[in-house]
């Protein structure tokens, strides 16, 4: 299975978010060697104020796939950012995970995980997409989505016929 969350990837959605023109919001990116590494998302109010509102951090690993994505918030009372959401990517042969944790204020850390999202191929073309979610009360996980997805059999056969 060949991961999809790469460098490409995010750059493709940043400049998908970046030319919607009707879209009120305006987005300014930390851009390296074709790398995103942050963007800030600011919004544009009426009288054509802007305003900031949420701040996206990647992190990459050596194979150019991405690890991290931490969602921070704009604090207009504090005047700086603080952190909210972060979503931990871990890779396996066969696919890969999608950790989601929420930040404690008072901990001053990410909490464990309160969602896992798990893709799997499991035949060629066909990907098993799992999510889980915590149960605080009994401090473990339970299965809330379980789907297949497949690709459209155009594209397999097109991939058979080139590999032959």
């Amino acid at each position: 299975m060949e991961s999809i969350i790469t460098i490409a990837t995010v750059l493709t959605m940043y400049f998908n978010a970046a030319n919607d023109v009707n879209a009120p919001y305006l987005y300014n990116s930390d851009l390296e060697d074709g790398v995103i590494h942050k963007i800030e998302v600011y919004e544009q109010k009426a009288d054509n104020q802007m305003c900031a509102k949420m701040e996206y951090r990647y992190s990459y690993d050596e194979q150019g796939r991405l690890t991290t994505r931490e969602i921070v918030r704009w604090d207009s009372n504090k005047q700086t950012w603080v952190n909210d959401v972060r979503h931990t990517y871990k890779y396996y042969k066969n696919g890969y995970n999608v950790e989601t944790s929420k930040w404690d204020d008072a901990r001053q850390t990410y909490d464990l995980p309160s969602e896992v999202t798990l893709y799997r191929e499991v035949a060629p073309s066909v990907t098993s997409v799992k999510t889980f979610k915590m149960n605080e009360a009994k401090n473990d996980m339970y299965l809330v989505n379980s789907l297949l997805c497949m690709e459209p059999l155009e594209m397999f056969s097109d991939r058979l016929l080139a590999q032959n």
